[in-house]
């Protein structure tokens, strides 16, 4: 089945959750609200969304020279330096796609108020994998800013340049202040869905001449596609510390396989002094102390040493099997390759032993960005077969079957 569960988040959590049941495209098949306790239709944890309100996160556009997520991550505490309150409780996520400046879209929320969502939408049973903010999936176009000027709250789109939500009675005047402010959304059109025109030009000012009123949206049908249809750059909410435990896997296998080949260097190292040889008792006393002092630190589970030697030896074999295990020997062409093509989003890793198949999920918004991509690491001398999944979150999804050189 390829029908996709969206939650939309009320203003608070103890208010009943909007849900509908959309297709692949984002069109509803079905809608209602659940109070707290009601229960909503059932989904796969791979196809329900959860949309918060932009009030609930500070969302920025932030330059941000990493080339992974995790990398991104740890820089924007920084980035958001002097623009939170932050208590120590702040979870960062950013986007996955970024300009050709290097920057993203960053979302700060409290890590305690994204626990309560969580466990808001687990008491309808429902798992979400995609947590992200209405202004970052509200359906707006690259060359223009959007404001949905809703009965309860405003929501502010700016694509690329970020957004936020905000209640109606303190809308104008911030959204006036964050146009000066966004150098991104400087030009172009300003769409205003519902709302009284004359007021939004009078804070305007001399930008009101951008602004274009339309009729009010209907803002359950514009979120379910937004959702759906999430654009690379909205942040999703459920990374790093939330990221659904099968996501979190793959991720501490690379980290564990790094820190290996990391030691094997110091390893190296240690093994060269011991197997050269020190002529002289008391340096060779002094540098075998050293030696097993580094490998006491780095093997802190390790009882008494008997044999250095035999067990520098012992870790060195391990070390270089696991340089040759096959998610890492496949990663380095597969991170390259992404990076090449941007459009595609790596999904999940998976590697069973003994074989050396190493199977990935990729996912993007047409087909030919996926092909293009396999055609690319088939040039790089890989083996790959293919096989079509189901849409994922809008999205079209291919599994990879890539056999790891030797």
């Amino acid at each position: 089945m390829s029908d996709v569960l969206v939650l939309i988040a009320g203003d608070s959590p103890e208010a009943a959750l909007a849900w509908a049941r959309a297709d692949s495209e984002g069109r509803i098949q079905e809608q209602g609200l659940a109070p707290i306790g009601a229960p909503i239709p059932a989904a796969q944890a791979a196809r329900t969304i959860l949309v918060l309100a932009g009030a609930e996160a500070r969302l920025r556009r932030v330059e941000i020279a990493a080339r992974t997520q995790a990398q991104a991550r740890a820089a924007a505490p920084f980035l958001f330096e002097g623009a939170l309150a932050d208590d120590g409780d702040t979870h960062y996520a950013v986007g996955d796609a970024q300009d050709q400046t290097g920057a993203r879209l960053v979302a700060a929320i409290s890590a305690q108020r994204l626990r309560v969502w969580l466990e808001r939408a687990r008491s309808h049973g429902a798992d979400p994998h995609l947590v992200t903010l209405d202004c970052a999936i509200w359906p707006t176009r690259a060359d223009e800013v959007v404001i949905a000027a809703l009965p309860n709250r405003v929501i502010v789109a700016g694509a690329g340049a970020g957004g936020f939500a905000i209640e109606p009675s303190l809308a104008a005047p911030v959204f006036a202040r964050w146009l000066a402010e966004s150098p991104r959304a400087s030009s172009g059109r300003i769409i205003l869905l519902g709302g009284d025109g004359e007021h939004w030009r009078r804070a305007l000012g001399a930008q009101a001449y951008r602004l274009e009123p339309a009729p009010a949206p209907d803002a359950i049908a514009a979120l379910v596609h937004g959702a759906v249809n999430a654009p690379a750059t909205a942040p999703n909410l459920r990374q790093g510390e939330f990221a659904p435990t099968a996501q979190r896997a793959a991720p501490l296998r690379f980290w564990r396989f790094a820190a290996l080949l990391a030691a094997a260097a110091l390893l190296l190292q240690i093994g060269s002094h011991i197997l050269g040889g020190v002529r002289d008792a008391q340096a060779a006393d002094q540098t075998m102390a050293a030696a097993e002092r580094d490998f006491r630190s780095l093997r802190p589970e390790l009882g008494r040493i008997v044999n250095l030697r035999a067990q520098v030896a012992a870790l060195r074999n391990q070390l270089e099997q696991s340089a040759r295990h096959p998610v890492l020997t496949v990663s380095t062409p597969v991170v390259e390759a992404l990076r090449q093509h941007p459009a595609v989003r790596l999904e999940s890793v998976q590697h069973q032993m003994p074989g050396r198949t190493v199977r990935l999920v990729l996912t993007a918004s047409d087909t030919n960005s996926i092909g293009t991509l396999v055609e690319a690491l088939r040039g790089g001398g890989l083996s790959i077969e293919t096989h079509d999944l189901a849409p994922q979150s809008g999205r079209y999804a291919t599994e990879l079957a890539v056999e790891a050189p030797l």
